[in-house]
């Protein structure tokens, strides 16, 4: 029985991952978290009597524990979703940013040369990387030009994962991942905020409770939005083609987070009037209840305005391709988050 290593399995990306491997191979799978006495496995409640699937201790900042673990078990893939992913956190915690999403790919790289060198690794890229576009969609061959601590961090563990794929001849890939989202999603990522806000807002306006008002900053900044379900079967892809290859997923559409609010608010049948332009903007219900205003406070120093991918060559080349469009999204978002504050 193969081996898989994945890290970052108590967040969106690692816990999909598992569910996706469980489903589609018969793979044993470690997912590694830094402290099993830690218990935010929320994601992951669903997989405690699974026999393919085994907890294990492993710190990505720790060589040594890196080492250990790599030694121990011989792993034939090694996936690492594991990562300080939130792009406005990465202001404020630019070192641990770095070391995350950066220092500790190196760690992973070294330990696999070293002790594991026919493993297969995947880290998670983002379209952070390309910052400050120059043209749209942005495909493989667009220049890296990062916004943000983040963006660098994973701009560097790029050229990392191809110093040590071109040197040592590793199977190493990093693929751009366009913004993917869902259920469980963290609650400071501005999709996950919009559903699960407008969810309580729909709750109080049913029960005639105080609205707690929805605050976003720039509502104007436009993303490449899929299902983060959908970019498992791409991630898997990549790691098994005949020779080790980076690739864009996304959805080929844009969409601003001002049309994610209001599809949202469709969802929860919620009509609506707007009022007010730029940082002073404010909806309203038609009775006059106020249910979101922009804030500055949550704009950050550097934004980036637009990220769309292309995803021509991932569907070219692997076959890939996103199930589910971008009504579904967010209506699936809405309903799970309604649903998690009514049960």
């Amino acid at each position: 029985m193969k081996k898989i290593i994945v890290t970052g399995v108590t967040g969106q990306d690692g816990s999909h991952m598992v569910d996706y491997l469980l489903k589609h191979t018969d793979h044993k799978i470690y997912g590694a978290v830094r402290r099993l006495s830690v218990k935010n496995h929320e994601n992951i409640l669903h997989l405690e009597n699974e026999p393919r699937f085994e907890l294990i201790n492993m710190d990505l900042n720790d060589a040594h524990s890196m080492r250990d673990v790599v030694i121990d078990l011989q792993p034939d893939y090694f996936v690492n979703f594991a990562a300080q992913s939130f792009v406005a956190g990465s202001w404020h915690y630019p070192i641990q940013t770095w070391d995350t999403d950066a220092d500790a790919v190196l760690h992973i790289l070294e330990s696999i040369r070293r002790f594991a060198p026919n493993c297969r690794f995947y880290n998670a890229g983002s379209s952070e990387e390309f910052g400050d576009v120059i043209y749209s969609p942005q495909n493989e061959e667009h220049p890296l030009r990062p916004q943000s601590p983040y963006g660098a961090a994973k701009c560097a563990a790029r050229h990392l994962v191809r110093v040590y794929r071109e040197s040592y001849n590793l199977y190493a890939v990093q693929g751009w991942l366009f913004n993917h989202e869902g259920s469980r999603r963290g609650l400071d990522f501005v999709t996950r905020k919009i559903s699960h806000g407008i969810a309580k807002i729909k709750i109080a306006l049913d029960n005639d409770k105080t609205i707690p008002v929805l605050k976003l900053g720039n509502i104007e900044a436009k993303r490449d939005w899929s299902d983060a379900e959908d970019f498992m079967e791409g991630v898997w892809l990549m790691l098994n083609q005949d020779a080790p290859k980076n690739y864009v997923l996304g959805s080929g559409e844009m969409h601003t987070v001002r049309e994610f609010l209001e599809e949202t608010l469709k969802c929860a049948g919620i009509e609506f009037k707007s009022e007010g332009a730029e940082d002073n903007e404010k909806y309203y219900t038609l009775d006059g209840q106020l249910i979101f205003e922009v804030d500055p406070k949550f704009y950050r120093p550097a934004e980036v305005h637009e990220l769309c991918g292309d995803c021509s060559l991932a569907e070219n080349e692997m076959g890939w391709t996103r199930k589910t469009n971008f009504a579904g999204l967010v209506k699936k978002m809405y309903e799970s988050d309604y649903t998690l504050l009514t049960q």
